[in-house]
């Protein structure tokens, strides 16, 4: 605590000495520089720029009419207005537009103009001081956003009261950014209702893709936001348009969003079983993967009552029995993944791993035979048929096989 006093003691000595010459320089500022040198903000600020932000229009005129630039920039670009548009000063907004500041003019960290700093920091009377003054509605930073791009990806805020503002002044509601997302795909993405349905009602596109091919409803599934996708889905949206191969009630169900998932079924989405079994797959391997064996075990069960024919969650439900060391259950489902798809060559390999590891050696060859048949250079295979052929006390077919296998490259065949 004492160094941080000796620190302010030390900026506001210096501000104090600046202060004397400086006619830029004021109490506030002294105060200002002393307080972000403690918390490492607003670094090489003038003292203008921290007027502006708290709205102290007397000491912004002095810096003016001591000659300061009112377009005077910070290291990263923002010029007074920028900055008191973002703190929503008010009056130093109206004092730089008589002071014939830049409207346009852009901050270095995003493009954002003093109209794209009020619509995100929810400033409306300073919104409608800088329309009044002449401010470009559709003005668009470095991604091509315009404010009311910005405005529309507030939900915090509430209400649509900023839109209003701008969409009164010509504010476009199909501008799209650089990735072609409109205002009302930003506004489904970040569960922002009532500007969902103040697009909506205003004429906005529904059905609009972005870059990715995602519409509003899609993106209101990936945020989350069951009251936009129920507004949406209210409002005509397809429930089945997906993007990337990606079904919206397939993200839902993935992503545990159960509510979501009931409300796209139940306005018509289709193909529930298929993608609630997917997802359940997918949560049993993450599951399997973190050697949560009995967790991994009710997913792979999920998912097989929801289709009982995937060969996949038979085969995965086995190792997920085998890693708990229940070889008998691990056998069963082996075979009944066997059963379905014949071709499953990593399945007939852990089945007859689990045979050597039992001592049932002629189970074992009969698997890993069928198994070489049609990958006659998997060298796994050929190392647990010449540890079954050893089992079976043939040691010279054993040998064989271990050389091939230590050819094929598996170092343990080597030691044979």
């Amino acid at each position: 605590m004492k160094w941080v006093f000796a620190i302010v003691l030390i900026a506001v000595a210096g501000a104090l000495g600046v202060l004397a010459v400086d006619p830029h320089m004021d109490i506030g500022c002294v105060v200002a520089k002393a307080r972000d040198v403690t918390k490492e903000e607003r670094k090489d600020w003038q003292c203008i720029h921290h007027a502006a932000a708290r709205d102290d229009v007397g000491a912004v005129r002095a810096s003016l009419d001591n000659g300061l630039s009112p377009n005077v920039r910070t290291p990263d670009g923002q010029t007074p207005l920028n900055v008191a548009a973002e703190y929503g000063s008010l009056d130093v907004v109206r004092a730089l537009i008589g002071r014939d500041a830049e409207l346009e003019a852009r901050d270095g960290r995003n493009g954002f103009t003093a109209l794209h700093w009020a619509a995100k920091r929810y400033h409306p009377a300073v919104a409608r001081a800088l329309i009044a003054a002449g401010a470009k509605v559709n003005a668009e930073n470095k991604w091509k956003q315009t404010p009311l791009w910005v405005a529309a990806w507030q939900p915090d805020q509430g209400n649509t009261e900023m839109a209003h503002i701008l969409v009164a002044a010509g504010a476009d509601i199909g501008r799209t950014d650089h990735k072609d997302n409109t205002p009302l795909i930003m506004a489904a993405r970040s569960g922002h209702r009532p500007m969902i349905g103040y697009l909506l009602d205003l004429g906005a596109t529904i059905e609009a893709r972005n870059d990715q091919g995602r519409r509003a409803l899609f993106q209101a599934v990936a945020g989350g936001h069951p009251d936009a996708v129920r507004l949406l889905l209210a409002r005509g949206a397809d429930p089945n348009a997906g993007a990337g191969g990606v079904a919206p009630l397939a993200l839902a169900l993935e992503d545990g969003r159960r509510e979501i998932a009931e409300l796209l079924t139940a306005n018509g989405a289709t193909g529930y079983r298929q993608y609630a079994a997917d997802a359940a797959l997918k949560r049993g391997r993450n599951a399997y993967a973190d050697g949560d064996y009995d967790a991994a075990i009710d997913e792979f069960s999920a998912a097989i009552a929801l289709q009982s024919d995937s060969a996949d969650a038979y085969y995965r439900r086995g190792l997920a029995f085998a890693g708990k060391g229940a070889q008998h259950e691990a056998e069963i489902d082996l075979r009944q993944s066997l059963s379905l798809n014949d071709d499953n060559g990593e399945a007939r390999e852990t089945l007859a791993r689990l045979y050597v590891d039992e001592g049932n050696y002629e189970s074992a060859v009969t698997a890993l035979e069928h198994l070489l048949a049609k990958e006659p250079d998997n060298a796994r295979a050929l190392y647990l048929l010449a540890e079954s052929r050893s089992g079976l006390g043939e040691p010279s077919q054993a040998s064989g096989h271990f050389h091939r296998a230590c050819t094929l490259g598996f170092q343990p065949a080597c030691s044979r």
